[in-house]
C-alpha cells in the first residue's frame, strides 16, 4: 500500500494507497541461500558485468529465507499497557492485506490486555475524519494508522486529537527518510526502497545481466518513488548497460489502463524482459499484457507485497518469477510496538519490518495454496514477546 493500499482484487482501484508492506535499502534482513532460480528466466550470455550479476545474487541470496527478528529498541513492561486502548483506523478494510493486518493487530492486542477498537471502512475521506472523531470520542490512547492511510489527509484532526493527549502511529505508509508531520508521533516504516532494490536484483540475475527492464510507478501514493528508486539504483550499479524504462499508471487506472500501457511498452520494445510492478497486484493485469503481446515465455515479472494470489500465479505458471514478501504478522507488531511505546511515554522504537524474496525455488514455503503471513518461521513473534516481557506462546497462539 503503503502501503499504499496493495492486494485484494475487490479493491484493486485503491490498492496502492495503503501498501505495503516497508525501512530503508541499507537495512537487510538475513535468511538462507538459493532463493533465486538457478536458471535464469529469460537469460542468456549477458552484456553486463559478470560482478554485478554476482553481486545482484549474493544479495538475493541474503533474503530467501525467513527474516531475522531486529530489535526496536529498549525492553519495557507491556503489562503496564494492560487497559489502555488502541483505535485502529485501516485505509480501507475492503483490501485483503489491510484487512489482515488490522485483523492480526486485534489478536495481537486482545492477548496484550489492550482494548481495540476496529474502524471499518472504505477509503473515504469522510469516513476516516469520523473515525478520528470516534478514537476522541472512545478516549483512546493511541490511534493507528494502518495500511497506507496518508496523514495529510488528516491533518487538522490528528493535530486537534495529538493536542488533547491521543498518540498517532502511521504503520507501513511511507519509507524511511521520506517527509514525516507533526501530528504524527511515531513512524514505523516500511522497506519500499529495499524491495525495488531487490525486484532490481533479481531482474540482472535472471537476465545474466542483460536486462531490458520496464519498471511500472504507481505515483499518486507516497510509497512508490521509494520502490522505483530502489529498483533502478541496484540495476544502474551492477548493471549499467542494463536498459531501463519507467512508466506510472495510477491505482484508479489500474482496471482500465494498465494492460494497454503495458501492451504499448512492448510493442515499442519487444526486448524488454522483465517488468517490475511496483506492487503485486498490477501483476493481474500485466500478466494478461504480457500474453497478448505475445511474450508469454520472453517477459516476465518480479515486484513486490507477497500477496497470496500472486504467489499461487507464481507457484502455478511461468509469467511471474519473483515476488518480495513481507510479514503481515511482523507488520502488525510492529505498529503495536510503536503504540506501546506511546502509551507508556517511552522514546519511540525503530521498528524494521523485514522481507522475503520468493522465487518457485521457495515459493511452496508460503503455502499450497499461499497464506498471507506464511513462510516467515516465528522470530518476529519471539523477538517482540522478548522485547516486551510476555511469553512467546502468547503472540504465537
Amino acid at each position: 500500500m503503503t502501503r499504499q493500499v496493495r492486494r485484494a482484487l475487490g479493491g484493486i482501484a485503491v490498492l496502492a494507497s495503503a501498501a505495503l508492506v516497508m525501512s530503508a535499502c541499507s537495512t537487510a534482513s538475513s535468511g538462507g541461500s538459493g532463493g533465486a532460480a538457478s536458471t535464469p528466466a529469460g537469460g542468456s550470455s549477458g552484456s553486463g558485468s559478470s560482478n554485478g550479476v554476482a553481486a545482484a545474487t549474493a544479495l538475493l541470496n541474503k533474503y530467501s529465507g525467513e527474516p531475522a527478528f531486529v530489535s526496536p529498541g529498549p525492553s519495557f513492561d507491556a503489562s503496564k499497557a494492560k487497559g489502555k486502548i488502541l483505535f485502529g483506523l485501516p485505509v480501507n478494510t475492503s483490501v485483503a492485506y489491510v484487512n489482515t493486518v488490522d485483523k492480526e493487530t486485534q489478536k495481537f492486542a486482545k492477548a496484550l490486555g489492550l482494548k481495540y477498537i476496529d474502524y471499518a471502512n472504505q477509503q473515504q475521506q469522510s469516513q476516516w475524519i469520523q473515525g478520528v472523531s470516534n478514537a476522541v470520542s472512545a478516549k483512546a490512547n493511541v490511534i493507528s494508522l494502518i495500511g497506507g492511510l496518508p496523514p495529510e489527509q488528516l491533518a487538522p484532526q490528528l493535530t486537534q486529537a495529538q493536542k488533547g493527549g491521543m498518540g498517532v502511529v502511521d504503520l507501513a505508509e511511507r519509507n524511511q527518510g521520506q517527509p514525516t508531520e507533526s501530528y504524527v508521533n511515531s513512524y514505523v516504516y516500511a522497506p519500499f526502497a529495499e524491495a525495488g532494490t531487490l525486484m532490481g536484483a533479481y531482474a540482472v540475475k535472471a537476465t545474466n545481466g542483460n536486462a531490458d527492464v520496464l519498471i511500472i510507478s504507481s505515483n499518486a501514493d507516497v510509497s512508490s518513488p521509494p520502490v522505483v528508486n530502489g529498483a533502478s539504483q541496484e540495476i544502474k550499479s551492477t548493471c549499467p548497460s542494463c536498459k531501463i524504462k519507467t512508466v506510472n499508471v495510477n491505482p484508479t487506472d489500474w482496471a482500465t489502463k494498465l494492460q494497454s500501457t503495458v501492451e504499448g511498452a512492448l510493442s515499442s520494445d519487444p526486448n524488454i524482459n522483465y517488468i517490475l510492478p511496483v506492487y503485486d497486484s498490477m501483476a493481474e493485469f500485466v500478466a494478461p499484457a504480457i500474453q497478448t503481446a505475445g511474450r508469454s515465455g520472453k517477459t516476465f515479472i518480479a515486484t513486490f507485497n507477497g500477496t497470496p494470489a500472486i504467489l499461487d500465479m507464481m507457484r502455478t505458471g511461468n509469467t511471474v518469477q519473483m515476488d518480495v514478501a513481507d510479514n503481515t504478522s511482523d507488520v502488525a507488531l510492529a505498529g503495536l510496538d510503536a503504540a506501546m511505546r506511546l502509551m507508556l511515554k517511552l522514546p519511540a522504537g525503530k521498528q524494521q519490518i523485514g522481507l522475503r524474496v520468493f522465487t518457485k525455488d521457495n515459493v511452496t514455503d508460503a503455502g499450497t495454496p499461499a497464506q498471507s503471513g506464511k513462510g516467515f518461521g516465528t522470530s518476529s513473534a519471539t523477538g517482540y514477546a522478548k522485547t516486551w516481557g510476555v511469553s512467546a506462546s502468547l503472540l504465537q497462539g
